[in-house]
């Protein structure tokens, strides 16, 4: 039987996209309002809302755990990460990465995903987290790692090591 993992933005992840939409929604209506010409609010306008539409997409929704694979569900996407494929899972805590820095990808507008680069040793780890308090770090075998962050992270480990 599968296992379901739902993603809860903690307190930090919606303050921080209350305040970043509110400063955009004003930085937008400043532009139709003071701007002499309808061309740079237009563009700006439609430029701004095609990345928070694209950036939607990636965002993630829940882990779920089936016989043979991890599925990351997104919106649209999903990431499958087959247990044969797994070399190791483990409980870590974001200070064990050093300096972590979004290259493309969200630092806390909806949760924390996309590719981040880790500055400590240079490689890149895709996140998909809704907080970085409770994390678990999955590598492949082709030595990709994957950041998962949610409430019930104890309870995702156990599930993963079952199938390990």
């Amino acid at each position: 039987m599968a296992a379901r993992f739902k993603y809860v933005f903690d307190r930090r992840v919606r303050r921080v996209t209350l305040i970043t939409l509110s400063v955009v929604a004003l930085a937008i209506a400043a532009l139709w309002i003071f701007s002499s010409t309808y061309y740079l609010p237009a563009w700006f306008s439609s430029v701004t809302f095609a990345l928070l539409a694209l950036g939607s997409l990636s965002i993630p929704r829940n882990v779920k755990v089936t016989d043979n694979a991890i599925e990351i569900r997104c919106l649209v996407e999903m990431t499958i990460i087959p247990f044969n494929h797994i070399k190791g899972v483990e409980r870590v805590d974001i200070s064990d990465y050093g300096l972590l820095v979004p290259v493309f990808g969200s630092p806390g507008v909806m949760g924390y995903f996309g590719y981040w680069l880790c500055l400590a040793d240079w490689t890149f780890v895709k996140v998909y987290a809704s907080q970085l308090t409770e994390l678990v770090e999955i590598e492949d075998i082709y030595e990709q790692k994957f950041l998962i962050g949610l409430n019930e992270a104890d309870k995702l480990m156990a599930e993963v090591e079952k199938h390990l």
